[in-house]
């Protein structure tokens, strides 16, 4: 099985020798995914190492405009050529091809960084990744309505006794057992629609975990 990206982003810090409290602090803001910038930190930055680390997340070149906006509200200038060095060093490291599936499950965007003779495969194999991501996500949140439509069909039950057990009049228990019964088919539905979504999406996944593994 292929590392987790976090782990990649920590071996290639341990490959380029990063130590001391500078590489703890940027070790942080990697793991964090943090991609914002302070006052303090515009006037501390070390652009190389922010250039590393926007390379290792696989981020666009229009970061640097972000970070520009950012520090420029801090009164305080990028340094454009040490961190466009330091982006092409971490991209290096994050255009390797079996990075790609690992970015797509974990649900990571690629923004197309990676030079020309891989990209056409890195982005093959992300999408590989994603697509199984975004079907794991989907039977997931279908699990989530079922278990919410469960638990209303139990309240209804629950509801409906109350109701009844508080009146003896046979026409209000009547309208009360209408009301119920109507309450309870519109959630049946419900679950019969998500039962026949989550087959066919599972049907869907199967696939593209076959199509996944076929190329890792």
């Amino acid at each position: 099985m292929v590392a987790s990206f976090q782990t990649i982003i920590a071996e290639a810090m341990m490959t380029h020798r990063w130590i001391g409290p500078a590489a703890a602090l940027l070790a942080a803001a990697l793991m964090s995914g943090c991609d914002t910038m302070t006052a303090d930190q515009c006037r501390s930055a070390n652009w190389s190492d922010i250039g590393m680390r926007d390379g290792l997340a696989g981020k666009p070149m229009s970061t640097l405009d972000e970070h520009a906006k950012s520090c420029a509200k801090a009164g305080t200038r990028v340094d454009s050529a040490s961190y466009v060095a330091g982006r092409e060093h971490g991209l290096r490291s994050f255009c390797r091809l079996e990075n790609a599936a690992p970015l797509g499950l974990n649900g990571g965007a690629y923004a197309g960084v990676c030079p020309a003779p891989l990209d056409f495969e890195f982005r093959r194999r992300h999408q590989a990744g994603y697509a199984v991501y975004t079907l794991r996500s989907q039977i997931g949140s279908m699990d989530s309505r079922s278990e919410r439509l469960q638990r209303r069909l139990r309240d209804a039950d629950k509801d409906e006794s109350k109701q009844l057990a508080a009146t003896d009049k046979d026409d209000e228990r009547k309208r009360i057992r209408r009301e119920f019964d109507e309450r309870r088919r519109d959630v049946r539905k419900e679950l019969r629609d998500i039962d026949r979504d989550m087959q066919g999406t599972r049907d869907a996944l199967r696939s593209a975990e076959y199509t996944l593994d076929s190329i890792r």
